[in-house]
């Protein structure tokens, strides 16, 4: 199975398998999953690539297979539409295709499989079709071609990766508006102009309306989503690429990878290094096409989006944060580097193109000086490094967070820098070699090419070290079957056959999705967009992350139904340990002694406690209390005399006088699903059904039938009214967004379909493209 940090850390491959199950015994969505953080929303939640054409293979063909050929696949989708792009701006064969390579072997693309970001893949790999479609339809004046534009958009976020869209409709509309000045310049026709404009409109609006199944759910989930605010010009900056790595275009070593990484980040799981040669075939375009439209284009591209990539390293990112709309949402502008990496492709490939022209010519201008001097910046910078040392070292400090672990990181990297400033010397030698012959010795443009496609491929796999599995950024792991196989833990927990989740306070494995796979329900776990009264609920407060703050409170514990708590074995013998060590072994074990709690397994790593007093999932309160704020409801949860078995805590008065009896009635599950839950209840007076599953508006209820409206108890659970006597009440998810997205979303794809057979229909056979230059 192939490896990726979010793939199997954060749960990603256990999710997927979730839904093909679901999906191929259901025929139909699991909008809830309720295996991590007491139950969340899928679809509302952002769940990735639900409606990516993937899904459709996870069906019929295991889902780490096609996670695996996910990754490959768009890898050639990213080398097939830079070359048709190129082509389409009348860039020969070889060169476009050099440049397709370029692109496909880009760091800021294939290294994104160590962290298992697909999505981010799929972003970057589809944004050269995109831009193919967009130029074609200029050039052609057909509607369809936005509407394909538009479709690429719409794949694009229906991958599940916004931010990179984002950065991709920023070049799709800056790159429309280079165009169109163009045209508007050249032919002097508004009606011409206005046209094109009102179809790049549409374009994006089909784009939106197509993935309207997935984004109309997110939409009506923000105001019960924790992440769905601006947090700050900080938060935006955070992950800003460091300057100083914009070395790492000349040797991924030098800010030290996976292995060393010295850089301001805490850490970084991919690189931007794309090899040696497309840097100087750029650079040629550079010097002689400047007067090239393109060329300038992809010129300002690149560095303007490298200044952006820096971030909040330069002031400069004050101009997109506060007039980019939305972007303050996001984080890591680093990511938006892709573009740059595109446009050192699409610059090579102009250059490639002009050098293979001018090899056939009688009378030729040569090579520029510039790329003899470029050649021998790698020489240059390696003699400086091992020559100056000290001062080199004292530099690169001032570049990172003076910490001991920095400093130590690049004190071992050292070494890799001056190894990676010696291969870029070579490739360089070896790329400037492959020009020379190209231009002065009539090198056969199938030869070069040939020779040029070898060099960049060894130039990226030797660098980023693709073929070495235990160093490199594409490693294999045991199949999933072996590597979630049952630890001990989970054996004992598949022995209680009850309905109950766990506590994994201290579980190594609590976010990689084991305790999901073997069906095991948890309150913790990791998801990018959680229910923010869960996170007030469990005390994480504005923050995405998981903590178990308020669960350690028998309350809290008790009315998400959490039955067994995961933690280490405790040793006995402490002495051998520090002393910070040893403070939380003995606040662990004064924790676990209370009387609540009592060892049900303990094996050699870890203890799992039964929590004596937990609740059922569906229990009857008597009476109730009627509360303003969550602070009310957090406050009187952690007061010891409160018993919440006894009294739910309310915004809204239920409409009914408690009764002073607590044993009014009985509740159990008798069908329990993702998309809905049924429970047989029986009361001898007015109560409250309370079910231990995280409140969202989107879950209805039906009591004997009749709607009944869902009150929200304890801030983050479900309860409904019920009244003397036997009932079955049935709580079903149904979102008006999700049926009114999948309703757009149909109805755009029916539009794409009657638009593609009129236009193929009425185009006259032999017509071809207006040959517009723009």
């Amino acid at each position: 199975m192939l490896f990726g940090t979010d793939w199997l850390s954060a749960g990603g491959y256990q999710i997927r398998e979730f839904m093909a199950r679901y999906i191929a015994a259901h025929g139909n969505i699991a909008l809830w999953w309720p295996a991590i953080l007491s139950g969340q929303p899928t679809v509302a939640g952002f769940f990735a690539d639900l409606f990516y054409p993937t899904l459709f293979l996870r069906l019929i063909l295991p889902v780490h297979i096609v996670w695996a050929w996910t990754f490959v696949l768009h890898i050639f989708l990213a080398g097939l539409g830079t070359y048709l792009f190129l082509k389409e701006l009348k860039v020969s064969v070889m060169p476009a295709a050099l440049a397709g390579i370029a692109y496909m072997f880009a760091g800021s693309l294939i290294t994104l499989t160590y962290a298992g970001h697909d999505g981010r893949l799929i972003g970057c790999a589809l944004m050269p079709l995109a831009l193919f479609f967009l130029y074609r339809g200029i050039r052609s004046r057909r509607f369809l071609y936005f509407l394909l534009c538009g479709l690429i958009v719409a794949l694009q976020l229906l991958s599940g990766h916004i931010q990179n869209v984002y950065y991709t409709v920023l070049i799709l509309f800056a790159y429309f508006i280079f165009l169109w000045i163009r045209i508007i310049r050249k032919e002097r026709s508004p009606g011409t102009a206005i046209k094109l404009a009102v179809f790049f409109a549409i374009g994006m609006v089909f784009a939106l309306a197509l993935s309207a199944i997935q984004y109309l759910p997110v939409y009506g989930n923000l105001p019960f989503a924790a992440r769905g605010a601006g947090r700050g010009y900080a938060y935006a900056t955070s992950w800003s690429m460091p300057i100083a790595e914009t070395f790492d275009l000349l040797t991924p070593k030098f800010s030290g990878g996976l292995e060393h990484y010295w850089g301001k980040n805490p850490f970084k799981l991919h690189s931007e290094y794309m090899g040696i040669l497309p840097l100087l075939f750029a650079l040629i375009a550079v010097l002689r096409r400047w007067k090239n439209p393109h060329v300038k284009f992809f010129s300002l591209t690149f560095i303007v989006v490298l200044v952006m990539a820096w971030g909040g390293n330069t002031p400069f990112y004050y101009l997109p944060y506060y007039l980019l709309p939305g972007i303050n949402k996001f984080r890591g502008p680093g990511m938006i580097f892709f573009l740059a990496s595109f446009s050192i492709a699409a610059l090579a490939g102009l250059g490639l193109n002009y050098i293979l022209q001018e090899s056939k010519k009688k009378k030729k201008r040569g090579l520029p000086h510039g790329i003899l001097i470029a050649s021998l910046v790698p020489i240059a910078l390696l003699l400086l490094f091992a020559i100056a040392k000290g001062p080199m070292l004292s530099l690169l400090k001032s570049a990172t967070n003076p910490t001991p672990q920095k400093i130590a990181a690049l004190n071992a990297n050292y070494p890799n820098i001056l190894t990676g400033f010696l291969l870029a010397s070579v490739f360089s030698i070896v790329g400037f070699g492959l020009l020379y012959l190209a231009v002065h010795k009539n090198l056969k443009t199938g030869t070069f090419a040939a020779l040029a496609a070898a060099v960049m491929t060894l130039n990226t796999g030797v660098s980023l070290n693709l073929w070495n599995e235990s160093k490199g950024y594409i490693r294999g792991v045991a199949l999933p079957d072996r590597y979630f196989a049952p630890d001990e833990v989970i054996n004992f927990l598949k022995s209680d056959t009850s309905r109950y989740r766990v506590l994994p306070m201290n579980y190594e494995r609590s976010d990689d999705g084991i305790l999901a796979g073997h069906g095991i329900q948890s309150a913790g776990g990791q998801l990018p967009n959680p229910l923010q009264s869960y996170q007030n609920f469990v005390g994480s407060g504005s923050s995405v992350m998981f903590q178990t703050g308020n669960l350690t409170n028998p309350n809290f514990m008790n009315l998400l139904n959490i039955k067994y708590i995961i933690s280490y074995t405790l040793p006995e013998d402490v002495s051998h340990y520090d002393k910070k060590s040893q403070r939380i072994i003995k606040q662990l074990r004064a924790y676990f002694v209370q009387p609540d709690f009592e060892p049900a397994f303990v094996g050699n790593k870890y203890t799992v406690y039964h929590n004596k007093n937990v609740l059922p999932r569906a229990f009857i309160t008597p009476k109730y209390e009627v509360v303003s704020t969550k602070e009310d409801v957090i406050s009187r949860l952690l007061q010891p005399e409160f018993n919440p078995a006894h009294t739910a805590l309310l915004y809204q008065n239920p409409g009914f006088e408690p009764a002073a009896d607590s044993a009014i009635g009985t509740a159990r599950i008798i069908s329990y699903d993702a998309n809905k839950i049924v429970v047989q209840a029986e009361m001898r007076a007015p109560g409250l059904l309370v079910l231990g599953e995280n409140y969202h508006p989107a879950w209805k209820a039906y009591v004997d039938g009749i709607p009944t409206p869902v009150l929200r108890a304890y801030h983050t659970l479900r309860a409904v009214v019920l009244q003397p006597g036997q009932h079955k009440i049935l709580f079903k998810y149904h979102s008006k967004y999700y049926t009114a997205g999948k309703l757009i979303s149909l109805a755009a794809l029916l539009f794409l379909g009657i638009v593609a057979i009129v236009s193929i229909i009425g185009l006259p056979r032999g017509r071809k493209n207006r040959p517009n230059k723009h």
